[in-house]
């Protein structure tokens, strides 16, 4: 950050390096001119490499230790007419210079604006371990323009450092043999001459087989002509085989994959990326986005939830691991999960974030909760409709019907326009046995803009409801009011299926009212009979195609019984 300590002591790096190498060529000046001994330097197109201050260890004294070892012996080896090895001296003036301690690790930052600082090509960090017989030394050469550019060396031990080191060193002088090729390399493929970066790098792989700096800059080439997914995964492959956590290379691999929609592939490479460096919270947002896009979203669970793991109350983590879970469907456990969130982070609650959790409650068959949540929210966002909605399908699904009404009658106060509002409110009306308040509803919501096959459905749905109910208890009330809804969704979309039921009805309607009819000797009886039947066989011949077997009896009952009623309301009505 701009203005702290380290940032300070970074950014004076360049005064202070190259006021130590003045000093160091003033003082090697001096001791020539005095001595009159040649000294070391290095060759005009010689290469040059800085040792990291430190290695990494859980023994302080071994990392400086091997550090210094593996430096002290590359200077002993190298030609410095092709390799030059930067200095300790010069090492540790810019350090002590800039206010970090001379021998102890630093960040990969800090270590390639070290080399950069002091002229190096590349740097070579690495990592001292104790064993039974010795000493281990795991190391790696890194570019300095370019902290994913790493070469790993092999494995080397020994009873000390300074042998380990002796490995060290011969590898190392073999793996920057391939540094002129990569560098003409990247500068052709900079240049957008593809052909000859590609023949560039070929020549770094022939200077050194295992090359995978070299192998790095064919795939990004490869990228940059957007050549085919293909050509990139076979190469990544090779470098992924010498160095299976290379960050690069596994983030190439991952897109290659996906441009190839083969994403098992994709979300593996992605899921290696993301375990080489799991504090890496951008990273982990991005690949897991990258494998939600890929449909693949239960994939990324196991990923996001070993990264809030690895960085315990990071807000930013959780937030996204619920948006995940409820993404992916598993509402049981984004539940919890969101809770924290909005402790974490309050401004995570807001209306989408209220919105979620009382679909989450009422998925998980928690309607109370649900109830209770979208209360909350409208608590805080008191005008939001989407959250008024979803309060009454909680009050709805909880049984609190009234509660459900009064809310609805707010909303719909404020928003007429809501379609899904008046078919909340009919349903709410149906659960108390409201049918003329629910028939009201629905002529309310298509008043309203909704679309009448919409509203179509709900009517021949109740009307069915009641049709049934009549059907079993042979009431006439009951028939009616299934008759009123029927009707209402036939004048919005007439359909066979309504049709018949309304034939059928009325059949039976006015089969109970001719015997009341008979009875009484009621001329409105007999006439509102003659009317029900008539209207039925127009119905059963609208829609006997539901049921061409039941419709055809009650043509012929209607065809036997019509003549008698005729008779009956010229007896009845002189």
């Amino acid at each position: 950050m701009t203005g702290s300590p380290r940032a300070v002591r970074v950014a004076g790096w360049m005064v202070q390096a190259v006021a130590v190498l003045a000093i160091a060529q003033v003082s090697l000046g001096g001791v020539a001119a005095n001595a009159q001994a040649p000294q070391r330097a290095p060759g005009p197109d010689a290469l040059q490499l800085l040792v990291v201050p430190a290695f990494v260890s859980a023994d302080k004294a071994l990392g400086c230790e091997a550090a210094n070892e593996v430096r002290s012996r590359l200077d002993d080896d190298a030609d410095t007419k092709k390799l030059w090895i930067v200095p300790r001296d010069h090492i540790e003036a810019t350090l002590k210079a800039s206010g970090f301690p001379p021998c102890s690790p630093i960040a990969a930052t800090e270590d390639k604006q070290l080399a950069v600082q002091l002229r190096g090509d590349a740097y070579l960090d690495g990592v001292a371990t104790k064993t039974a017989t010795g000493v281990r030394l795991e190391t790696r050469i890194v570019l300095a323009r370019d902290v994913s550019a790493a070469q790993p060396l092999p494995p080397a031990e020994g009873q000390k450092s300074s042998i380990a080191a002796r490995q060290i060193s011969r590898d190392v002088q073999a793996a920057m043999k391939q540094l002129p090729g990569e560098t003409k390399c990247f500068n052709s493929a900079r240049d957008g001459k593809f052909p000859d970066a590609i023949a560039a790098a070929r020549a770094a792989i022939l200077a050194y087989p295992p090359s995978t700096l070299a192998r790095l800059c064919i795939a990004n080439t490869f990228v940059a002509m957007k050549a085919p997914p293909d050509s990139v995964i076979t190469i990544v492959k090779e470098i992924l085989a010498a160095d299976p956590h290379n960050h690069r290379a596994l983030e190439l691999a991952g897109q290659a994959y996906y441009d190839e929609k083969n994403f098992d592939e994709a979300v593996k490479a992605w899921s290696e990326l993301i375990a080489a460096d799991p504090s890496n919270t951008l990273l982990v947002e991005d690949v897991v986005t990258k494998i939600v896009q890929s449909g693949h979203a239960d994939a990324a669970l196991p990923i996001v939830a070993q990264a809030v793991k690895d960085n315990p109350g990071d807000p930013k983590l959780v937030a996204l691991q619920y948006r995940l879970l409820m993404v992916s469907k598993h509402y049981h456990d984004a539940i919890p999960v969101g809770e924290e969130a909005i402790k974490g982070d309050t401004a995570f609650a807001d209306t989408l974030f209220f919105a979620r959790q009382t679909t989450a409650y009422l998925t998980d068959s928690q309607p109370q909760k649900a109830a209770e949540t979208a209360a909350r929210g409208l608590a805080k966002f008191s005008t939001n409709s989407t959250l008024q909605q979803l309060q009454v399908q909680a009050l709805l699904a909880s049984g609190q019907t009234q509660q459900a009404s009064d809310a609805l009658k707010k909303l719909l106060a404020a928003n007429p326009k809501s379609p899904s509002g008046w078919e909340q409110l009919f349903t709410a009306y149906v659960n108390v046995g409201q049918p003329d308040s629910a028939l009201w509803a629905l002529h309310q919501a298509v008043a309203n803009g909704d679309s009448a096959a919409n509203v179509s459905r709900f009517a021949l749905s109740q009307g069915n409801t009641w049709f049934k109910k009549g059907q079993t208890s042979q009431n006439v009330d009951t028939l009616q009011i299934g008759v009123k809804f029927l009707a209402y969704a036939d004048t919005l979309n007439p359909t066979p299926p309504g049709k018949f039921l309304l034939g059928i009805s009325r059949y039976m309607i006015g089969a109970k009212n001719d015997q009341e009819a008979s009875k009484a000797k009621s001329c409105d009886l007999a006439k509102q009979v003659q009317a029900d039947w008539n209207q039925a066989s127009i119905d059963l011949h609208a829609g006997g195609s539901i049921n061409p077997t039941a419709a055809a009896q009650f043509l012929t009952n209607l065809q036997k019984y019509s003549p008698i009623v005729d008779k009956q309301v010229k007896q009845f009505c002189k």
